[in-house]
């Protein structure tokens, strides 16, 4: 089940920690931004490969 929340939590937190009227000058910086939206891309593919092993594999 935790699989099909990771989305749900990755991605809003890469989408509010990169702008700045929110976090002030916490705000990620643009390399740090597209590390982290691809270390999320790759584990929400991760994520889905196992559930597709899981379910149809």
């Amino acid at each position: 089940m935790l699989s099909f929340g990771i989305p749900f939590a990755l991605v809003p937190v890469i989408l509010v920690t990169r702008r700045r009227d929110l976090m002030g000058g916490l705000v990620n910086r643009p390399a740090t931004t597209a590390v982290a939206s691809l270390v999320a891309a790759v584990t929400i593919a991760l994520n889905g490969f196992l559930l597709y092993g899981t379910f149809f594999g």
